[in-house]
Formats: C-alpha cells, sequence, structure tokens
C-alpha cells in the first residue's frame, strides 16, 4: 500500500508563515520606500517654512518640481536593480515617446481648460484647504514632478513583489493597502473627513489597477501615471464647479 505523506505543518501555520516570506522578499524595498517618501514630505513641509511660503507648489513652482525630480533620480538610482530593464536606454525612450501625448493633454487642460473653470469660494471651501483648491496654473508643474517620483517608487514596489513571484491578485491587494493606508496620513495635515476619504478610496481603486497596468500591457508607467494625473484633474474641475463662486457674490 503506497502512504501518502501528511504535512505535519498546520494550514494557519503555513500561511503566516507564507505572509512571512513575502515581507522578508520586500521588506527592504518597502522600507527604503518609506523613508524616501518620508523624507521627501518632511523636506517639502521645512522649505515651505524657511521660505515662508504659503503654497510651495504655487508660490515656488520652479523650485519644488527642481526638488521631486531630485527625488525622482534618487529613487531610480536606489532602485536600479529592480528598474534595470526599465532603464535601458531604448525602453526609456520608448516610455518617453508614449509619455508624451499624455503630458501635452494635460498641460493644454492646465493652460487652456482650469482658466475657465469658475473660482472657488472662500466660503464654501473648507477651513485648512489643499493647495490646488486656490492655485494657478503653476502648481501643476511641480505636481507633475511629484506624481513622477512617486511612480517610479510604485514600479520599484510592483516589480518587487512580482520578482518574488507574488501572485498578480495579491500584487494589487498589497498596493490598495500601501496606497490607500499612506493617504490617511493626509488626516495628520488637519484636512477634512471628506477630502482624506475621497483620495484614499480613490487611491486604494488605483493600487488595485496598478500591477495589472505594469505587468500586462505595454508602456504600463504611461497608463499610471496618465491615470494619476487624470484624477487631479478630475478632482480640480469637481471642486471648482461645487464650490464655485456664486453668481450673486460677482
Amino acid at each position: 500500500m503506497t502512504v501518502i505523506p501528511v504535512s505535519t505543518q498546520k494550514p494557519d501555520t503555513a500561511r503566516w508563515a507564507g505572509v512571512a516570506s513575502l515581507l522578508w522578499a520586500m521588506g527592504p524595498t518597502l522600507t527604503l520606500v518609506a523613508v524616501l517618501w518620508s523624507v521627501s514630505s518632511r523636506g517639502y513641509y521645512e522649505l515651505v517654512e524657511a521660505l515662508s511660503l504659503d503654497s510651495g507648489y504655487d508660490d515656488a513652482p520652479m523650485l519644488f518640481a527642481g526638488y521631486y525630480l531630485g527625488f525622482t533620480f534618487i529613487a531610480l538610482f536606489a532602485f536600479r536593480q529592480l528598474l534595470a530593464a526599465q532603464l535601458n536606454g531604448r525602453i526609456l525612450i520608448g516610455h518617453a515617446t508614449a509619455l508624451a501625448p499624455i503630458l501635452i493633454a494635460y498641460g493644454a487642460f492646465v493652460a487652456f481648460a482650469l482658466p475657465l473653470l469658475p473660482d472657488v469660494s472662500v466660503f464654501r471651501a473648507p477651513p485648512n484647504p489643499p493647495e490646488f483648491m486656490f492655485a494657478s496654473a503653476w502648481y501643476y508643474m511641480p505636481k507633475s514632478a511629484d506624481i513622477l517620483f512617486q511612480q517610479v517608487i510604485v514600479a520599484a514596489i510592483v516589480l518587487c513583489a512580482h520578482r518574488a513571484r507574488i501572485q498578480l491578485r495579491m500584487i494589487s491587494l498589497i498596493m490598495a493597502v500601501l496606497f490607500g493606508g499612506f493617504h490617511l496620513t493626509l488626516a495628520l495635515d488637519g484636512f477634512t473627513a471628506l477630502y482624506v476619504a475621497r483620495f484614499t478610496v480613490a487611491a486604494s481603486i488605483f493600487g488595485l489597477v496598478i500591477p495589472w497596468l505594469y505587468l500586462r500591457t505595454r508602456h504600463g508607467f504611461r497608463w499610471t501615471y496618465g491615470l494619476h494625473w487624470g484624477f487631479y484633474a478630475l478632482d480640480a474641475v469637481v471642486t471648482h464647479l461645487v464650490l464655485a463662486v456664486p453668481p450673486w457674490a460677482m
């Protein structure tokens, strides 16, 4: 009679062992991501305070565009092994070419569509409003660089998980938790619950989609960057329309 060996490891133990293995495989990347993101965010507020600015993006757009481009290059260097295939010169040119129409479209939105939107009323705006509510078109220059930085570190997490042979569904869940969870920290800056909730929900949904775009589509960076930027464009339009200065006050 053939004896079928039975694993002595309990299902719960095996499950937790699998989780521990995943954390071990992704730990260094997640730690470095947390450090870069935290340092960049803290550095931004320190600079704004040191320069006595009301809005860093709007008052010093060139400075903070350069600031986040600097962090983008730091992230590219820090994750160069994970991103090695993507950093190939030929592939980089392909990504840049694919991204160009996205940047042109959003540039047109900022230059031509944004000025047509009604101004946000200071009376309808929430206390401690986010910068973009009263920002000029210049706000979106550093914001574009900020999104670029975020997408580089997001790509590093996705590729790290993929290299660790984590299933696509699990990567999506990880990204939804991480990306959505990070946006919960907006509450620490004093923003309203509604603002924090909509950004957290949007980020969680985006996190679910990101891995599929990176791992299953050509030029996934174009689509993830485009969707990320597109959310800010959509949110700006809705905000300006909902919180517009009433006609009688003009």
